[in-house]
């Protein structure tokens, strides 16, 4: 009851007091009575407060707009009764698995005491590795030449329109006109369909990407940073000491922990599609999410990874193992991974506005669909093998794109391995190109190019994003995004 109620109340006994002595006793009673009902009412007003949920919370209810949109309806309740419980179950089932997924995302490896038992694992592996000699620079080459696998080699015998104009292994100082050739993407995709992943299988792929090596072409891998194109750069020696570490039996499972659990994407097919729910989206009435969150050790997923490849086909369950180093500098990956500090060098362009370290450890077949970032991307892996196919942000209309709106927005709706062209019609005049990145390998990937990935074998990637260019930011927004 509002105070102004309170004073009309209160007005009609003060007049009447004042007016007639006669009746004292009675108005005493009266207002007494007043005063008990205001005090049960105010009362059951508080505990309501405290035993409802937040305003906030029941006004964004599905079921709270229904009660009140349509409170007339609901007099048999009965009869609705069934509807209504199925209605909560699933809002209270929504409400806990983003709960879930927003616990998992916060607790990424944030172990305070990893640090310490980092530093004293990476100690031992320093003197067990040393880097200090010529000698020591040829055993850091011939290890990671011996763990690498025979290159792809770039696709021959092209009609003239698709012959490549540049050698990708020796590109000019800058990029040349329509750098990187692009192809049909139905051409790629039947030359090698995307589910095929045995070693067995290594045929010529259309790779349009220049690859440089750090020793002698960094300079050219600089132009072509500058131009926001994309390039593969090679042996940088900083990287290479991450390959020989990582590659040591035992190693990662020492520095991430033995008992220490992580955010593991989990699906029931070998597509792990991103999805991230908001309010206002417009989900279609069958829409579940597509992956899961679990958590794993390190030694739980790579036994998972580890499987015969008979047993990991694109039917069957596939992990993604997840590490993220975020919110200041003084996670034990930034010591690991020194390049991705928030500091001004090759690898961060703009050391303003970072985005940490960002690590997906893959295992064979695993693949995320086509989508584009918003930011400039360097992207390294430290062992295996990844396929990446790379479009234009031109192609943009062509890549049959979940709307901005949708979970998975700005993601492929396509399945490339086998695409449904009657559904996606635009899907056959898109053009790509592709590369298969090896260990020590670093792809740079500009704002708003497309990439789909897929993994070849086991493999660990890590990458870190800094600065946004809009060079491509209209086509993108022609695209409706």
């Amino acid at each position: 009851m509002t105070q102004m109620s309170m004073r009309q109340h209160r007005a009609p006994h003060r007049s009447h007091h004042r007016s007639s002595h006669g009746s004292l006793s009675g108005d005493k009673i009266l207002a007494l009575i007043a005063f008990f009902i205001l005090l049960i009412f105010v009362f059951s007003s508080t505990m309501i407060h405290f035993l409802l949920p937040p305003h906030d919370e029941l006004k964004d209810n599905f079921v709270f707009r229904q009660m009140h949109t349509h409170k007339n309806h609901f007099n048999d309740v009965n009869s609705n009764a069934d509807s209504l419980d199925g209605i909560l179950e699933k809002t209270q089932k929504d409400r806990r698995r983003k709960k879930r997924r927003r616990d998992l995302i916060d607790s990424d490896g944030e172990d305070p005491s990893h640090k310490a038992e980092y530093e004293s694992v990476r100690m031992l592996y320093d003197e067990k590795l040393p880097h200090e000699s010529i000698q020591d620079a040829t055993r850091l080459h011939n290890f990671v030449n011996q763990i690498r696998k025979p290159k792809h080699e770039p696709k021959k015998n092209l009609k003239s329109e698709f012959q490549l104009p540049y050698d990708i292994e020796n590109c000019p100082e800058d990029p040349p006109v329509g750098y990187p050739m692009e192809w049909p993407i139905l051409d790629v995709i039947k030359n090698w369909n995307p589910n095929n992943i045995s070693y067995s299988h290594r045929p010529q792929i259309y790779q349009g990407l220049c690859r440089f090596d750090h020793g002698t072409e960094l300079h050219k891998a600089l132009n072509y940073r500058k131009e926001e194109l994309p390039f593969l750069l090679r042996d940088d020696p900083e990287i290479l000491k991450v390959v020989e570490r990582w590659n040591q039996p035992g190693y990662l499972s020492q520095i991430l922990g033995k008992n220490t659990k992580y955010r593991t994407e989990y699906s029931d097919s070998n597509s792990l599609m991103f999805y991230r729910e908001r309010k206002g989206q417009q989900k279609p009435e069958d829409w579940e999410p597509p992956i899961s969150d679990v958590k794993l050790t390190y030694d739980e997923w790579e036994a998972k990874a580890s499987q015969p490849l008979e047993d990991m086909s694109p039917d069957d369950p596939h992990w993604y193992f997840r590490l993220n180093a975020k919110g200041g500098t003084e996670h034990f990956m930034f010591k690991e991974l020194p390049f991705f500090l928030p500091e001004k060098n090759f690898y961060i362009v703009d050391a303003s506005d970072t985005r940490g370290i960002n690590c997906r450890f893959g295992m064979a077949g695993n693949t995320a669909a086509a989508h584009f970032d918003g930011s400039r991307n360097f992207i390294m892996l430290f062992g295996g093998e990844r396929r990446y196919f790379l479009s234009h942000p031109k192609n943009c209309p062509n890549l049959a794109l979940f709307p901005k709106n949708h979970p998975s927005g700005r993601h492929t709706a396509v399945d490339w391995s086998d695409p449904d062209l009657d559904e996606y019609p635009e899907f056959a005049d898109g053009l790509v190109n592709e590369v298969v990145l090896q260990a020590g390998d670093v792809l740079y990937l500009p704002t708003h190019w497309f990439h789909h990935i897929v993994s070849l074998d086991l493999n660990w990637q890590c990458n870190s994003r800094s600065g946004i260019t809009d060079e491509f930011q209209n086509l993108i927004k022609k695209c409706g995004f």
